[in-house]
């Protein structure tokens, strides 16, 4: 059986052949035949369009006047316009360059330059298209050469078919995914970062022995108490959480309350390029009556996950000077090493065409925070 120690020492392999390469960073290579968070459903209106840049690639969001959506490359075949220049009736995009339509799978229509005897297979030209769902009022784009088959797509756990409010906040982190990631699923750093009135600050550390089990992409850490000195404590007898990760960078959370779930929530990291991720977090609740705390809640998500953003800033400053690192520290640390792991062998499964083997033991994993 493959030990702790031995899994640490696999990732920091990895790491130090990244430290050694000319990219620098954690690589510049992102997962595929993967969903990634593309955008919260409010933010694409009926007939709407809007664009956006997700792992190196321009990608056009729409959603059509029958309320699907739909996602294509952002870029015209013909002169390389940015089709969401153009305009969209709810059924077609019109490049602003030449007015070439294309209809919400990529597929040329149109080209009104041609004359009525000049003979064009106009429906063979395409810009490249991608499957697109909608999940618990988010978008989620598929990255992959796979159209059948695909894994179900990240949602936030617990909820099954309550009824439920939801907000999401969203930030740009001027980091690689890979480093967004170990911040996302490192428990040590939280009573340093989130210095809030209502949340536990670095001077009520206290030893923490959680459970992992291997699930899907990544890992669960199984269902618990919440620490005595959270801001749970109150009913701390009552209330359990459940706290998953799973890849490419989706982090999940419930609490129930006797049983029932009150709160639930999924953090995603998208990359827009090799130095810039979007964190996006959707907070759902489940008590009824209660969509007036929307602004409250939206503003504490925001103010929590801001300090992450700030210390990525202060990071994005170290990085700069392609220092070598030591992120594998245990226990604490082992969720890294975990991350790369599953990353590579994820990496690994898709070139070799086989499936994925998750390389993640059942532990117990102890630190202080």
């Amino acid at each position: 059986m493959t030990t702790i120690s031995q899994l640490v020492a696999e990732a920091s392999a990895e790491i130090e052949a990244v430290n050694a390469s000319k990219t620098g960073g954690m690589g510049t290579w992102f997962l595929r035949e993967m969903w990634y968070f593309a955008a919260a459903s409010a933010d694409v209106k009926h007939g709407k369009i809007l664009n956006k840049q997700m792992l190196g690639e321009p990608i056009l969001i729409g959603r059509d006047a029958n309320g699907k959506v739909f996602a294509m490359k952002d870029i015209c075949p013909h002169q390389a316009v940015p089709l969401s220049s153009g305009h969209f009736d709810g059924k077609e995009i019109s490049c602003c360059f030449h007015g070439w339509t294309f209809n919400t799978s990529g597929v040329c229509t149109g080209i009104p330059s041609l004359v009525d005897d000049q003979e064009f297979p106009v429906c063979k030209i395409k810009t490249k298209s991608y499957v697109c769902r909608e999940v618990r009022d988010t978008i989620w784009i598929y990255f992959g050469d796979k159209t059948e088959d695909l894994p179900d797509v990240p949602e936030a756990p617990g909820l099954g078919e309550m009824y439920c409010y939801q907000t999401t906040v969203r930030l740009l982190l001027p980091i690689h995914i890979d480093y967004a990631a170990l911040a996302l699923i490192d428990p040590a750093h939280v009573p340093y970062i989130h210095k809030s009135w209502w949340w536990r600050s670095a001077r009520n550390l206290k030893v923490k022995n959680k459970r992992y089990v291997p699930e899907g992409s990544g890992w669960t850490m199984v269902k618990h108490h919440p620490s005595p000195h959270s801001i749970f404590q109150f009913a701390n007898d009552k209330i359990e959480t459940e706290i998953s990760f799973r890849l490419p960078g989706c982090r999940r959370e419930y609490l129930t309350f006797g049983g029932r779930t009150i709160i639930s929530g999924i953090s995603t990291l998208t990359p827009i390029d090799e130095t810039t991720t979007e964190l996006n977090h959707t907070t759902y609740w489940t008590v009824p009556g209660t969509s007036f705390i929307t602004p409250f809640v939206h503003y504490f998500v925001n103010e929590f996950l801001g300090q992450d953003r700030d210390v990525a800033l202060l990071q994005e400053k170290g990085l700069k000077h392609k220092p070598k690192l030591i992120p594998t520290i245990k226990d604490a640390g082992t969720p890294g090493a975990w991350y790369l792991l599953c990353k590579k062998e994820w990496a690994d499964a898709h070139r070799d065409g086989r499936a994925f083997e998750n390389p993640i033991p059942d532990t117990i994993l102890r630190w202080r925070s």
